[in-house]
């Protein structure tokens, strides 16, 4: 039997307001082609079989998807029993009138708990430079001691790119009011950084984020 080299599923965050951006930051095309499904991109190629899409509600799910499947794609994801299991996920009624990752994450751990998931990598949708081997270096830091693994770029904590053991973060998910690098403070983590990422080859552009209309200009 193969040894699992990454975690049992993914949560992509894609439920955020995309203030600064003006459009939905998950459609933002980056070298034609939409952030959210290069993320989605990188989980299948990981080999991560199960993923999670986070939206605020059926509203934001539906502008999104609909979009994606209007326009033609340079890759087109492959779902279903021959590849990534995709569900859609949303906050909660209470967490409609306030916006954060981890409100997000709150609802779909524990969807992901309901599904047998013991780990869960999560990363949000506007990475689209991330790496597919960074999955399975931050699963391989998971230990009977370590409840998370975090991405450390040469920037600082990367908040939204971890993995952990799914109870864990579900224990720790007990305050909505509490910012992302809080709560993986509640668990016992490791940072993986530079020297370790480095030597997996992986570069510092997989934790480029794209937040706005200015961050685009960046790019090239």
């Amino acid at each position: 039997m193969a040894t699992q080299s990454v975690a049992d599923g993914a949560v992509i965050l894609a439920g955020g307001p995309s203030s600064r951006m003006g459009e939905p930051k998950a459609l933002v095309e980056i070298e034609g082609e939409a952030m959210l499904l290069r993320v989605v991109k990188a989980i299948q190629i990981a080999g991560i079989p199960e993923a999670i899409i986070s939206f605020k509600n059926q509203q934001q799910a539906t502008t999104v998807i609909t979009a994606l499947k209007q326009k033609p794609q340079k890759w087109q994801p492959v779902f279903g029993e021959e590849g990534l299991a995709v569900r859609f996920v949303f906050d909660g009624d209470s967490n409609q009138n306030q916006n954060s990752a981890v409100r997000g994450m709150s609802v779909t751990v524990k969807v992901a708990l309901q599904l047998g998931w013991k780990s869960i990598q999560i990363v949000p949708c506007d990475v689209p430079f991330v790496d597919s081997r960074l999955f399975s270096l931050l699963y391989s830091n998971l230990s009977k001691r370590k409840n998370c693994a975090v991405a450390m770029s040469e920037s600082g904590i990367e908040p939204l790119l971890f993995c952990a053991k799914t109870e864990a973060l579900n224990d720790s998910l007990d305050d909505m009011g509490v910012a992302a690098h809080q709560v993986i403070s509640k668990m016992a983590s490791v940072e993986v950084g530079p020297p370790a990422w480095k030597e997996a080859g992986i570069t510092t552009r997989c934790f480029t984020n794209v937040n706005s209309k200015e961050d685009l200009k960046f790019l090239n």
